[in-house]
């Protein structure tokens, strides 16, 4: 019954003798981490992989500044850059302020995280974690006794777009994966002692809250296939002329002061998407959370009831963004500002050697949002509203290659090996109300190729 679609025909596949485990993984050297510090861990030599099922475990605590508390930001923030080393060849060195790659890419998720252990909502009052009140007048701290981990994030674009995905490591030399941190104003958020409203403006003089982490492992999930048939593929393949290929998605970051035009370089053979995201100024600076657009600031429970989570999705209550991961539309004249507003946004063009992406003056707004989740192959995003998406989630792309690209394992995006092409990201038309002094991030994602020759013998195609 082959020739029928799978819902029309009775068919079965059978696997033989696989087994599955899972490991903790030690890093290279153990103690207490603050911001900037880095991490190291090799992963197993003789397994097979789940890669995107990778995660790193922890504990993190914050300590207030001067007349400032901290309250953690989302669990992901805490990585500033990931690179992954395979017997001293680099593959991916990763992306500077990986952080808000990663709030780009959530923003492009409906759900954006699994809550129980991302720290993806701020906590007033009650801590999601112990469900123990947080007292206001001192930072989110977690007891670090006993190796215990509060926290869970995965290993970023490597780890989640290598194909095949269950990648068997002892046909590659020893992976060493190094995780930088983020410094301070990225990972906490600062509020003024004795207010669990966190969106109140410090004192003169505050300074920023920092954090410490502790008690890192990775998790890892390794399965093994001794069926005869899936290692004489492997090794078979691997012998031959072309050996094996495997790609992942990898990006280039930069970023830059915003008046009204930046300018970036490329060479990638198989450039996928440009992604562009706007900040305000100071988003660095010791600062109270952003109140995202929308949602009830002053939630009466979130802030007097213990025991009680002013999750959005419970309650429809508040919801805060970390100023640093917080994007907002490069215009002096906010559209929450006034009602006219929203009309003299600028517009922005994405030119790659003076070829416009799109040929038209896209404007940001609803123009910009309908390219922006065709770029990503999405139709929902985590705005639930245009001025939430202008003055918390803005941010634009413009999409290179085929949709599905990925899925097929196909590089299907512009090549500009060769070229070292100009890529410049401007505003046009009306810039009247444009900001001159913000910061904007430019995201280049491309697809690579990672070939694996007799002899452990790599080569990177980027």
């Amino acid at each position: 019954m082959s020739s029928y679609p799978s819902y029309a025909s009775f068919f079965s596949r059978s696997y033989s003798n696989v087994s599955h485990q899972n490991f903790l993984v030690e890093p290279a050297a153990s103690g207490t981490l603050s911001a900037h510090r880095q991490m190291q861990f090799r992963l197993p030599s003789n397994a097979n992989l789940h890669m995107e099922k990778t995660r790193l475990l922890f504990c993190l605590n914050t300590a207030s500044g001067t007349t400032a508390n901290g309250r953690l930001s989302s669990a992901k923030s805490i990585v500033d850059r990931i690179s992954i080393d395979m017997g001293g060849v680099s593959i991916t060195s990763g992306v500077a302020q990986h952080a808000v790659l990663q709030q780009c890419l959530d923003n492009m998720r409906v759900i954006e995280e699994d809550p129980v252990l991302s720290h993806s909502e701020y906590f007033r009052l009650t801590s999601g974690q112990t469900g123990v009140a947080i007292a206001n007048n001192v930072s989110e701290t977690y007891s670090k006794n006993a190796n215990t981990q509060y926290f869970s994030i995965d290993l970023g674009p490597f780890f989640r777009t290598l194909q095949p995905n269950l990648f068997p490591l002892s046909i590659v030399p020893s992976v060493d994966v190094t995780i930088f941190l983020s410094g301070d104003a990225t990972v906490v958020s600062a509020m003024k002692p004795g207010q669990n409203a966190l969106e109140t403006a410090l004192a003169a003089g505050s300074t920023q809250p920092t954090y410490t982490l502790d008690n890192y492992r990775l998790l890892v999930s390794a399965y093994s296939i001794d069926d005869g048939v899936f290692d004489q593929v492997i090794s078979t393949r691997l012998n031959s002329e072309d050996g094996l290929d495997a790609m992942f998605c990898d990006y280039q970051g930069f970023s830059d002061t915003y008046d009204g035009s930046t300018r970036v370089s490329s060479a990638a053979s198989s450039l996928d998407k440009i992604i562009v995201a706007f900040r305000k100024a100071g988003f660095n600076d010791a600062h109270p959370p952003v109140v995202v657009k929308g949602y009830n600031p002053t939630l009466a429970e979130g802030l007097a009831v213990a025991g009680v989570l002013d999750y959005p999705a419970v309650h429809g209550g508040a919801k805060h963004l970390n100023r640093a991961l917080n994007f907002e539309v490069p215009a002096a004249n906010l559209p929450s500002a006034g009602a006219t507003n929203i009309t003299s946004l600028p517009s922005v063009s994405i030119s790659i050697n003076s070829i416009r992406f799109p040929s038209f003056d896209s404007k940001l707004g609803a123009q910009s949002y309908e390219l922006l989740k065709e770029a990503f192959e999405v139709d929902n995003t985590q705005s639930q509203s245009l001025v939430e998406y202008l003055e918390n989630r803005c941010q634009i792309a413009t999409k290179l290659n085929l949709p599905g690209s990925q899925q097929l394992r196909a590089r299907s995006g512009l090549n500009l090996q060769g070229s070292n092409s100009t890529i410049l990201i401007q505003n046009v038309g009306d810039t009247s109300n444009t900001t001159t002094n913000g910061n904007v991030m430019v995201f280049l994602e491309s697809t690579c190729m990672l070939k694996i020759m007799p002899g452990k013998q790599l080569q990177v195609m980027r």
